[in-house]
């Protein structure tokens, strides 16, 4: 009889362990992958620049990790003077300011490894010379790069 009951705890035991192993080792595999995203992605404001009078400011970041990011509307884009910087929204050709709009360098249709992005960002005021301007890109895994330039 006290064979019967340990065998009955110990499969009662492996009935509530097993689905929390099963559980954890999906999640760490889900956590697996994002961090290996994240260390993947990588990128490099490269050059920033607007004219005087002018509400548009060009921005041109590289992809210099080793996977695409994908969807490029789902980056975030901050953009103003350095001490009054707010995040622009994502817009289309000919949106409404304050927005931005992006376009692939290199002729491709994503954001690919070794690839440049071309990002407009159309400011609600008109940049003004001696004013220093802030711009970061986020991207949608969170990998982010910010440069400060002068017009």
């Amino acid at each position: 009889m006290l064979t019967v009951a340990a065998i009955v705890a110990i499969v009662a035991v492996v009935n509530a362990v097993l689905p929390s192993v099963s559980r954890t080792s999906g999640a760490l595999v889900s956590a697996s992958g994002v961090v290996e995203d994240r260390i993947a992605s990588q990128i490099d404001i490269v050059h920033a620049t607007g004219a005087n009078g002018s509400p548009d400011a060009k921005v041109w970041a590289k992809n210099i990790g080793a996977s695409t990011i994908d969807p490029m509307e789902r980056a975030d884009v901050f953009f103003g003077p350095a001490d009054d910087f707010q995040r622009i929204p994502q817009g289309t050709a000919g949106c409404t300011a304050p927005c931005w709009e992006y376009t692939y360098e290199n002729s491709t249709t994503a954001w690919e490894p070794t690839s440049t992005v071309r990002i407009t960002v159309h400011a609600d005021a008109n940049l003004t010379t001696g004013t220093t301007y802030y711009v970061k890109v986020v991207t949608p895994n969170g990998i982010a790069d910010s440069k400060f330039f002068t017009v």
